[in-house]
């Protein structure tokens, strides 16, 4: 039999954890101002941009071999700020600061209940030099960070209670552009290469309050894209194809494999004008599945899609305003389960922006 301290790790290592982020900004369907979208959209003209964005993400997992339900919610506040400078004639430059404060709380639905809640925060700064050559060429080059704060990870049940608590971490990587602008049509490609960083995790339990350290890592991985958009008599249309190397680094099983797989996401956008000084502008989102195997799959690894509507208006300044729908689903068949995945989520988003 297991003594005391063996109990504890096994609770710790058999419990869904609302731990934070093992991925940067997981939930990808929610963020469409991508690399490439930034590029083809602001291109280097100076401007400003300022929004927020409010989602709240219900997620379920039905598990047939044992008969439960876990509930996982997840509330994300997002706000981002990007300036645009000229600098000579052709070039410019850049700075964007995105930033994440997301709440997460896990639930089980049978008695004895096992809540999980942890609350973190996350941010992305970039910069970018934007050059424009003499034959509609835009190169650009960009350093980027990433930092999640320290936190904890508290669980709480009628016969334990434990704590998770993680180090803060940074990296930065850095990632490169090419724009080919065409009268009606630009199109291009960027890289982003990858990023890791290990984080101490220091785990404590009521039971016999014993606490040992585990490593974490956050990890944003590499990622190819190639992108465009052309004028149409209707609007505008942008499309994005990206392919994501999430086994390139990341958390890792016992026996040293990730437990994250490669994945692609897509993307396509329309820009309508409306009547008077109104538009109309939509995004659609596509992510694959990313876990790498079933007894490694999370809420966030699911394949999911997500749909942004924004209306903008021109008041001297252009605002604009939207809502956000999320959607996902996924099922999980090992011998001893088959659990069944779901995820559904809404918000808002809000803005203002001037020269672009």
């Amino acid at each position: 039999m297991p003594g005391q301290r063996s109990w504890s790790r096994l609770l710790f290592s058999a419990s869904l954890l609302a731990s934070g982020p093992a991925q940067a900004f997981t939930y990808e369907v929610l963020f469409e101002d991508t690399i490439g979208r930034d590029a083809v959209v602001f291109g280097r003209t100076p401007g400003f941009q300022a929004l927020a964005k409010i989602v709240l993400l219900d997620g379920q997992v039905d598990t047939s071999g044992t008969n439960t339900i876990t509930y996982d919610r997840v509330l994300i506040n997002y706000a981002k700020y990007m300036q645009q400078f000229a600098v000579g004639g052709n070039a410019s430059v850049r700075f964007s600061l995105p930033a994440l404060v997301n709440y997460a709380k896990q639930e089980g639905e049978q008695v004895p209940r096992e809540v999980t809640e942890a609350t973190w925060v996350e941010t992305k700064p970039k910069f970018e030099f934007v050059y424009a050559t003499q034959n509609a060429l835009d190169i650009i080059l960009g350093i980027d960070g990433y930092y999640v704060g320290g936190h904890e990870a508290k669980t709480e049940s009628a016969f334990f209670n434990a704590t998770n608590k993680f180090d803060s971490a940074a990296t930065s990587y850095g990632h490169l552009a090419v724009v080919k602008h065409g009268g009606n049509f630009d199109g291009g490609f960027y890289f982003k290469s990858a990023a890791e960083k290990k984080r101490n995790v220091t785990k404590s339990t009521d039971i016999d309050e014993s606490s040992f350290v585990a490593e974490d890592r956050i990890y944003d991985p590499a990622t190819i894209a190639i992108f465009m958009r052309s004028n149409l008599s209707f609007g505008k249309v942008f499309g994005e194809f990206a392919a994501v190397e999430a086994s390139g680094g990341g958390n890792r099983t016992d026996r040293g494999a990730t437990v994250k797989e490669d994945y692609f996401r897509v993307q396509v956008a329309g820009f309508f004008p409306l009547a008077g000084n109104l538009g109309l502008e939509s995004s659609l989102i596509y992510k694959s599945l990313s876990y790498a195997d079933n007894r490694n799959i999370t809420m966030d690894t699911i394949p999911m899609l997500g749909l942004q509507i924004k209306l903008n208006v021109n008041m001297g300044i252009p605002v604009f305003a939207g809502i956000i729908g999320v959607s996902g689903s996924d099922g999980q068949s090992i011998p001893e389960f088959n659990a069944k995945y779901k995820l559904f989520g809404f918000g808002g988003i809000a803005g203002i922006q001037s020269n672009f």
